[in-house]
């Protein structure tokens, strides 16, 4: 009898441990649950996150591209404006106005020859005076420099003599071959009124090569590339000036009405 009792005790002992340990499985599941639901819930906060803030940043670009594109829409005249002005001061000191009546910024012939330094086409403006050229204004580039290209624009009478050069684009040593600039030196002045009396003027070079134009102390190269390309620039224009004053007017006209006067004077 106290056998049977025992084996009863037991067998309750073992059903209450079995019951404990459903009842911990059962918290152990559910907590597992739990975490799953949590760390889903994180993962879908954490998603919903990144979309937002990709859609504000997409929003942003959106924003910044179209603000890029009114303030240049708005600009872009005013830009042209001054680029004409700049131009203009440009031709002006190396033409006298006084000596043209035409609208001579918008008076130009397309150019493209190896002469002229380069397989970029040139701007060639024209001056004339109650209809009749009396100067070409003509950009050009000189190939050797010393880092480089120098780009320049000259002015050539219709007699063939120079009215005037300037340089207007270069990659030169500061202090040294900068001094083609006419801020930093009035070298480049010394082009003004020469000729050239035939295809090998010997005259057309720097001093260290026997010629007329002088050199920078401690630059030669510069100067040299410079001096050749005004010769090489004046010698094509000398042979095809026949052919490029009857070309038709290829800069487009436009709305000068628009643009501001300004002084009519040789601006340097």
């Amino acid at each position: 009898m106290t056998d049977k009792i025992d084996s009863e005790q037991g067998q309750s002992a073992s059903d209450k441990s079995t019951q404990t340990v459903d009842l911990d499985n059962n918290d152990n599941t559910s907590a597992e649950g739990s975490n799953s639901s949590n760390s889903k819930a994180d993962k879908s906060a954490l998603t919903v996150a990144i979309s937002k803030n990709t859609k504000i940043l997409a929003l942003f670009a959106i924003a910044c591209t179209l603000a890029v594109s009114l303030v240049s829409e708005f600009t872009k005249d005013r830009i042209k404006i001054q680029e004409q002005q700049q131009l203009l001061r440009t031709l002006h000191s190396i033409i006298d106005p006084s000596r043209y009546d035409n609208d001579i910024a918008n008076d130009c012939i397309m150019v493209s020859a190896p002469a002229l330094g380069s397989d970029n086409v040139k701007t060639a403006y024209i001056a004339r005076k109650t209809g009749q050229v009396v100067a070409v204004a003509m950009t050009s580039t000189a190939p050797r420099g010393y880092n480089g290209n120098i780009d320049f624009i000259m002015a050539i009478n219709i007699d063939g003599t120079v009215s005037g050069v300037r340089v207007l684009k270069h990659q030169e040593t500061p202090g040294l071959g900068d001094k083609i600039e006419i801020k930093k030196n009035d070298w480049i002045n010394s082009f003004t009124g020469k000729k050239i009396l035939s295809d090998d003027d010997s005259r057309w070079a720097v001093s260290k090569d026997n010629g007329m134009f002088d050199q920078f102390t401690g630059a030669t190269i510069t100067p040299r590339a410079v001096v050749k390309g005004v010769k090489d620039t004046l010698n094509y224009f000398t042979k095809n000036k026949a052919m490029l004053l009857t070309r038709p007017n290829a800069c487009s006209d436009i709305a000068t009405k628009s643009i501001p006067p300004i002084n009519k004077a040789a601006n340097e």
